[in-house]
């Protein structure tokens, strides 16, 4: 790993760095506080940082608004089925992502 471990910074980990020293990197992070930016192809998709164990939990409502949670869903489908090719069938998408 190039960037492994980086002391009280943010450092960049592929996705395969991180499941073969996914231990580590985690320990990292609760001792030293550091925080990685993942990676996948090298274009960065997500980010692991330390939380203050202290701090209370954030929780999750019990209950929601359903219709406001369905409406929310079907928007978030519009939004990808906007960037779908109507030419191309979605195993054909696949097919070609896989090469």
């Amino acid at each position: 790993m190039s960037d492994y471990p980086p002391p009280y910074g943010a450092g960049r980990v592929g996705v395969r760095e991180l499941k073969t020293h996914a231990a580590r990197i985690v320990r990292m992070v609760r001792e030293t506080q550091a925080s990685y930016v993942l990676t996948h192809r090298g274009e960065a998709v997500g980010m692991i940082l330390p939380i203050d164990p202290k701090a209370p939990a954030t929780a999750l409502p019990e209950t929601g608004d359903a219709d406001e949670a369905w409406t929310a869903l079907l928007r978030a489908g519009r939004r990808i089925q906007d960037r779908f090719s109507r030419r191309k069938s979605g195993v054909r998408m696949l097919s070609d992502s896989r090469r």
